[in-house]
């Protein structure tokens, strides 16, 4: 029997940072929601960001490792598909996962996620890709425990913010 989970996407949050006035950065704190991907489309995006960091005496040294007789043929067969990925960058993560954010301007209003929207505040705020990125890599790497779970899924307080 099959455990189907309904939710098609996870909210996490994103800390930007970027250098401030008189030594004090300028931080922007906030929510992206990511899409899950299904096993073998986060195989292949992590594959696709592996590769794209290769150098060439990596990619040698990798290709030596998949013609040594004694690796697992396991091992090959994941070292194969590594170095067979397409690289990709930060924009094509994002087009991939990136589904929606929580971001409030200077003066409290919400700003809508479009790719216009997301597009325009990438040229505004440089390093901004990058750290949605990192969000999702971090977000999607960490062990959940089923205590994590039940800890977030009590119900909000109705008498605290």
């Amino acid at each position: 029997m099959a455990v189907i989970l309904p939710s098609v996407a996870f909210w996490t949050s994103v800390t930007f940072a970027r250098v401030g006035d008189d030594d004090k950065p300028e931080v922007l704190k906030f929510r992206a929601r990511f899409k899950r991907l299904k096993k073998s489309e986060r195989i292949a995006l992590d594959h696709r960001i592996a590769v794209s960091g290769l150098l060439p005496d990596t990619r040698k040294m990798l290709q030596e490792k998949i013609d040594n007789p004694e690796t697992e043929a396991g091992t090959r067969d994941f070292l194969r598909a590594r170095l067979a990925a397409q690289p990709t960058n930060d924009a094509e993560v994002l087009n991939e996962v990136l589904a929606d954010w929580d971001l409030k301007d200077h003066e409290g209003g919400f700003v809508a996620y479009t790719p216009a929207t997301r597009a325009e505040l990438e040229e505004d705020l440089d390093g901004l890709e990058g750290c949605l990125v990192k969000a999702y890599l971090e977000a999607t790497g960490k062990p959940v425990s089923v205590e994590d779970v039940e800890k977030n899924s009590e119900a909000q307080s109705v008498t605290t913010s």
